[in-house]
């Protein structure tokens, strides 16, 4: 039963970003009149179809894909319902401007719907970290826990017993500093410290025995810090830094892939990748970091889309301005040669990471 869920998230997560992305392109076309013959969601043998004014409406069964059919595409050229749209209602009749439009809608879409649901997950559901150096949590049988600390307790300073090196904290990011091994220049497995707290207007010291932990590089004493929830202004200033960074990440590691391509590979996911966290976090049962998933996705696929690789809406967009330039129209079989090569370029890519996907299951 949990992996049919699994497969269901699975189904629309995928789908729900597929589905924004030909939306975007669909809406564009529309508003500039162009010719929409088509607008599928998935690929493969058709599930549903229905006509609705000019506009074919399908859902297919692989949900590993879809597209928008408008007049003056290249591979639509042959299709017998658009050879007698009038000029001005194809791709190729309205500007070149609006023509990259419509290709990037596609992108902006993602990138929109995934910003949206980032700042409504923070504004409504999700806490954030506090920088105050009030104690949140205190772990159980930790060094903290063991002293007599107490959640709701604020730390003023930290002394080092050994050193006599003091530390005045006044935030959780001074608490963190003060753990880590590069400022305490010690490389014990416990650190002995005077942790000085403040309760109920109380100042009370504790002795702590800090123990080292390697994946952090830094000594444990067992306190989180209090959570609170975001206000929508701050929800959107939050949402658009955690936009920025994700971006950032998707560029750093496609940069990374040219300059280091075997150890990068290694490290990309494809679609049995994404099948895997889609199943960690579902079965985590929080839904907000299903959500959250989905705007990450959302990026990814934007920001790839933006490549200028040919099948690609970044190759269309490059495409559109070279022949605006040139002044005429790139020749088809050429453009179909470059698409071929791109395409055989991602699926290559894909083939690999899905292999190095699996190896990892094993």
């Amino acid at each position: 039963m949990q992996h049919i869920l699994i497969f269901i998230v699975f189904i629309l997560v995928l789908g729900f970003i597929i589905t924004i992305h030909e939306l975007g392109h669909f809406i564009a076309a529309k508003h500039f009149g162009v010719y929409c013959g088509q607008f599928s969601i998935g690929m493969g043998p058709k599930l549903w179809s229905k006509k609705i004014g000019e506009t074919n409406y399908e859902l297919r069964a692989l949900p590993i894909g879809g597209f928008v059919a408008m007049a003056g595409e290249a591979d639509q050229e042959e299709n017998e319902d658009m050879k007698d749209v009038p000029f001005e209602r194809t791709l190729k009749g309205i500007a070149t401007w609006k023509q990259v439009v419509v290709y990037l809608a596609g992108v902006f879409m993602n990138f929109l719907s995934a910003f949206i649901i980032i700042v409504a997950v923070y504004a409504i559901s999700v806490p954030v970290q506090s920088n105050s150096s009030t104690i949140g949590k205190v772990v159980d049988n930790s060094p903290a826990m063991t002293a007599g600390i107490q959640a709701e307790d604020t730390i003023n300073k930290i002394t080092v017993v050994d050193s006599g090196k003091q530390f005045l904290i006044g935030s959780y990011s001074d608490l963190q500093g003060a753990l880590s091994k590069s400022q305490n220049n010690y490389s014990g497995e416990t650190l002995a410290l005077k942790v000085t707290i403040e309760r109920d207007h109380t100042t009370f010291d504790y002795n702590v025995n800090a123990t080292y932990r390697a994946e952090t590089d830094s000594y444990f004493l067992g306190i989180s810090p209090t959570t609170r929830r975001l206000t929508f202004v701050e929800s959107v200033e939050y949402g658009a830094n955690y936009f920025k960074e994700a971006s950032l990440l998707v560029f750093s590691t496609l940069g990374k892939l040219i300059t280091n391509s075997k150890e990068t590979i290694g490290q990309l996911s494809g679609p049995v990748g994404i099948y895997n966290v889609v199943g960690e976090v579902t079965q985590s049962g929080n839904f907000a970091n299903v959500l959250l998933l989905v705007s990450m996705l959302g990026i990814n696929i934007g920001v790839f889309n933006l490549l200028p690789i040919p099948g690609l809406d970044g190759s269309q967009v490059l495409f559109a301005v070279v022949e605006k330039a040139i002044g005429r129209d790139i020749p088809v079989k050429f453009r179909y040669a470059l698409q071929l090569a791109g395409l055989a370029l991602v699926f290559g890519l894909m083939i690999i990471v899905t292999v190095n996907d699996i190896t990892r299951l094993f």
